[in-house]
């Protein structure tokens, strides 16, 4: 397999493994043309932009002036592991702020370039063809300058789907069969996207086409979209082009989809641009475009679960540009259930941390400094997150059950100077909204779907990052989960998905009441029972809403529904019991503390 990689590479390809490949020889030293990009704020709202990053900057300053203080620091210890905690809150905005000051799109006067344009669709057997129908149904109905030619790559077609395509002009491409693309590890792994797609480059895709667009079965483009995804390639440095991952045609189906889609608003819209020209905007697997020169020069997608980020990766190894197109519109499916959503989470967290362990120290040297910055930070968003969380769970429990507090600084103060800086950016985010720049336009900047959502999903990134490690130093074959596109009737939602939420409100009101019967740390004491009532409305916000969606998807009376979260409300409601009594305590705890 290697001695193929590296035909089709044409020797770029040095060896291969189940991280991916190495490459041989230096990266290409392509360099976008200057007429490619223009700003994608005016003149006037960059100078906001300015204003608006130099008002957090001198907050971050305020901030960080005033946590120092002498008078807070209670022992060093404390004072370290809270810093280091806080500088990881606030350095997160530092990506999205880099982003807005230099945010750039491709220049929408260029001409669409005529290139052999191949337009493709993937469809898993567990995915309906009625929805891969109507997806290939607007690809062939594209508003483009140029010929094209649309294809279905399909896992398993059935009769009717190949007179379907026979009839329309839609090529098929099909590995059944072939069990050479259906290895267990990258290359042409089985039961993965990359597997599937693999197949048609090798038999099409490199000899008959320049430029291959690729959609999810159930993201459907808009009349423009081709256009827009094609027009990058007109600059001869563009090795791939990423688009919005738009998933809201569910939306109003599932909260769990609103609360990805509204979380990730900005994402899909103004970071990617400001990655644009030069800082490697990433594909979303959903849908993105690639030149087929520059695949060949990696082997093919890249591998793992989340290919969309590895291939995004080894294209800027080999030297490859990036361009995002932000108008090209399409619109998928988010997660259906809450179930759907953390299994996502479980996977692109580990398949990340993988990445993190195995691909990344391999290319960082064939990389300038500011891409190696760029990529680690990303690869290293997981692992923070979840550990932050844990350490910011963890710190006001220990000081509670001790009675030793890990700072001196008034609570609200505190708040004061840390949400000063979020004032800056909640007006930056105000200002690209405005613009029309969120995607989607219309994404709102606060929702209880937002909240929910990410309180909810941390635990399962952190047992993705865990089971990433476990799979490096014991390695095992994975198979990677389609996401359902259809609820399978009256689907339970297991105790063990809201399992850990009852943990955390459990173990933090248990600290609370050893805190108010042993120690001095009120202001711990609160946090703990402020963090055990967030974690409980978790666990019955996630049961309660499961049984609405459920009852409403299926047609049944919401108490029929109840029995498929019985078990999961059950345990919210039983939570409540320590936490109120947590709560009943604290007045007195908190009158007899001011007393002493």
């Amino acid at each position: 397999m290697g001695e193929e990689i590296r035909a089709l590479s044409n020797g770029a390809v040095a060896s291969i493994g189940p991280d991916g490949p190495v490459l041989a020889g230096p990266a290409r030293r392509l360099t976008t043309l200057p007429s490619s990009f223009v700003r994608a704020f005016s003149r006037s709202d960059r100078f906001l932009v300015v204003l608006l990053s130099l008002g957090w900057a001198a907050c971050l300053v305020w901030f960080w002036v005033w946590w120092l203080q002498p008078s807070h620091r209670i022992g060093w210890p404390g004072l370290v592991v809270n810093s280091a905690l806080l500088l990881y809150l606030t350095y997160l905005p530092v990506h999205f702020l880099v982003a807005l000051l230099r945010m750039r799109r491709f220049d929408p006067a260029v001409e669409v370039p005529t290139l052999r344009t191949a337009f493709v669709v993937t469809r898993a057997p567990s995915e309906g063809w009625d929805i891969a129908r109507a997806t290939l149904e607007a690809m062939l109905d594209q508003r483009f300058p140029h010929a094209y030619e649309v294809w279905l790559c399909d896992e398993d077609p059935t009769e009717e789907i190949v007179d379907w395509c026979r009839a329309h002009g839609v090529g098929v491409s099909c590995r059944r069969g072939h069990p050479e693309y259906h290895r267990a590890d990258w290359p042409r792994r089985t039961r993965c996207k990359e597997g599937n797609l693999a197949f048609f480059y090798d038999h099409w895709g490199y000899a008959r086409y320049d430029v291959v667009a690729q959609l999810d079965c159930d993201h459907v483009p808009g009349p423009q979209y081709l256009a827009e995804v094609v027009r990058p390639f007109a600059d001869p440095a563009i090795g791939y082009v990423a688009a919005p991952s738009v998933c809201d045609s569910n939306a109003a189906e599932s909260w769990a989809a609103r609360g990805r889609l509204q979380r990730e608003a900005m994402f899909h819209g103004p970071v990617q641009l400001g990655h644009s020209a030069g800082l490697a905007p990433v594909c979303i697997g959903s849908h993105y475009a690639v030149r087929t020169q520059a695949l060949q020069d990696i082997g093919g997608l890249g591998p793992e679960l989340a290919e969309d980020f590895s291939t995004t990766f080894l294209l800027s190894s080999a030297g490859w540009q990036g361009a995002f197109a932000i108008d090209a519109d399409a619109h998928g499916e988010g997660p259906l259930t809450f179930g759907a959503m953390i299994t996502q989470e479980f996977q692109w967290s580990r398949s990340l941390a993988v990445m993190l362990l195995g691909m990344l120290p391999r290319h960082l040297g064939r990389m300038p400094l500011k891409l190696k910055i760029r990529f680690a930070a990303a690869l290293m968003y997981y692992p923070l997150l979840a550990g932050a969380t844990v350490m910011g769970i963890l710190l006001p429990p220990i000081a509670a059950i001790t009675g030793a507090p890990w700072i001196d600084v008034n609570y609200f103060a505190f708040l004061g100077h840390f949400w000063s800086m979020s004032l800056w950016l909640i007006l930056l985010t105000l200002l690209c909204r405005r613009r029309g720049l969120l995607r989607p336009k219309d994404s709102p900047l606060f929702s209880w779907e937002i909240w929910l959502f990410g309180l909810s999903r941390w635990p399962y990134v952190a047992w993705g990052v865990l089971a990433a490690v476990t799979q490096k130093l014991r390695p095992r074959q994975i198979t990677f989960k389609v996401t359902p596109k259809r609820r399978d009737g009256l689907e339970p939602l297991p105790l063990r998905a809201v399992a850990p939420y009852l943990l955390i409100t459990t173990f933090l009101s248990g600290a609370a009441l050893v805190g108010q019967f042993t120690g001095p740390a009120v202001g711990y004491v609160f946090l703990c029972i402020l963090g055990s009532a967030s974690y409980a409305a978790v666990a019955l916000a996630v049961g309660g809403l499961h049984v609405k969606e459920t009852a409403r998807a299926t047609g049944v009376s919401a108490f029929r529904a109840l029995r498929t979260a019985a078990l999961p409300l059950t345990g919210g409601l039983l939570s409540l019991l320590p936490l109120g009594l947590a709560v009943v305590v604290f007045p007195t705890y908190l009158t007899g503390f001011y007393a002493w």
